[in-house]
């Protein structure tokens, strides 16, 4: 299987787990939430991190990141690309939100994408631009 394949189905793959976690009502959503906070507590305090929120920044980072790497050219145009798909999807999944009972859509969960998917999109853009000798070679623009 061709990276760009692969990634494009790590890509479908996320959508629909991030389809998944969106279409559960408040509760349900609370007590998953509620039983990772059980054992990340302690260290997220130390930090006054959000379980939710840092959730959000973390499954938005990898979709950012596998829309990025399913292109077959990874240059600028690519980046801007693949943020904006990761926007697009951000302001959709929240849209989604504004029918499930219990939830809402919430522009600060959308910048909270944003950021996640931007921030692995550009860390995996600049690594394999000025990295001499990345352990994965990937196709370049001749």
């Amino acid at each position: 299987m061709s990276r760009t394949r692969l990634f494009r189905f790590i890509s479908i793959a996320t959508m629909i787990l991030i389809f998944w976690f969106s279409h559960q009502n408040g509760e349900e959503s609370l007590k998953q939430s509620n039983f990772i906070l059980q054992y990340l507590k302690d260290f997220l305090e130390i930090f006054g991190l959000d379980v939710r929120k840092l959730a959000h920044f973390t499954i938005y980072l990898i979709l950012g990141s596998s829309y990025f790497l399913s292109f077959k050219v990874l240059d600028k145009k690519s980046v801007l690309i693949s943020i904006i798909l990761t926007f697009l999807y951000a302001c959709t999944d929240e849209f989604h939100q504004g029918f499930i009972p219990g939830r809402g859509p919430a522009i600060k969960d959308v910048l909270i994408d944003t950021l996640g998917g931007s921030l692995g999109i550009i860390s995996i853009f600049l690594f394999f631009n000025f990295n001499k000798n990345p352990i994965i070679k990937l196709n370049k623009k001749k």
